[in-house]
């Protein structure tokens, strides 16, 4: 092969994957500023962080926040890789006949270096590695999350937002965390897809469409479990968060979201 050819493989796989960091600063939560828990996420995403008494918003990934990364220098997941442990699926269902599914991986905080350079190499045998760890001492108490999106019947994998974040960084009452984006990238345009992280006393989540409609999410219940494509929040283990997604209808886009119960 030669270098030209390398070249136009990397410049499809740029094509492919493009990811940015969310140039969102701080978050106002109980009258007290703090560092926002930053998502790396794919660069045509709304990003969304919001606390019982305040709200920043930003849309699109531009100016002195934007920052790409090769899709050359992330890890590449192993053919023998099986599933992790750790994986959850947050949602699935079915939209315009294009099956879809969402799933978080999320991998223990580390105690020590050692820890940490063992987590880093299982990580990249799912082809995973956090936006703002560069070095296995970074990744020392901090619990890292990668969000994946699965769309149609060859089942495409994007990962379109990681996080690493203190084990001890929780939220509390109506805080939450949110990223919207197109549920299906190159047809939809609209971010109907939303993600989001919310305390873990949260009951309920409304998410608000533009077109004046609604979604609840609530828990699990008797009836949900049974119906994988009911939307409901999540517990995933170790995460300091819950965890939900929700899905806008197909003539509409993402508005906002609020704790509810």
């Amino acid at each position: 092969m030669t270098q030209h050819d390398i070249a136009l493989l990397l410049a499809d796989a740029a094509d492919e994957v493009k990811i940015g960091i969310a140039p969102a600063q701080a978050l106002i939560r109980g009258g007290r500023r703090r560092k926002a828990r930053r998502w790396a996420v794919v660069a045509t995403t709304t990003l969304v962080v919001a606390g019982s008494t305040g709200a920043l918003a930003l849309t699109g990934l531009s100016g002195d926040g934007d920052r790409g990364v090769s899709p050359a220098s992330r890890p590449v997941a192993s053919a023998e890789a099986s599933e992790p442990h750790m994986r959850t699926t947050l949602a699935s269902g079915t939209d315009a006949g294009v099956p879809w599914r969402v799933y978080i991986d999320v991998w223990k905080a580390p105690a020590d270096t050692v820890e940490a350079q063992a987590t880093l190499a299982a990580m990249a045998k799912f082809g995973e590695h956090p936006e703002d760890v560069s070095t296995a001492s970074e990744l020392v108490g901090k619990v890292a999350h990668f969000v994946h999106r699965v769309t149609g019947k060859e089942a495409r994998t994007t990962q379109i937002a990681d996080m690493a974040l203190p084990e001890d960084d929780v939220l509390s009452g109506g805080e939450y965390g949110t990223v919207s984006l197109p549920l299906l990238p190159g047809n939809d345009t609209a971010p109907r897809l939303v993600t989001g992280q919310v305390a873990k006393t949260a009951r309920e989540v409304t998410c608000t469409w533009k077109d004046g409609t609604s979604t609840k999410v609530g828990r699990a219940s008797a009836a949900t479990e049974a119906n994988a494509a009911v939307p409901v929040i999540h517990s995933p283990k170790h995460s300091p968060y819950d965890w939900f997604v929700c899905l806008a209808p197909k003539s509409t886009a993402f508005e906002g979201i609020k704790v509810t119960k």
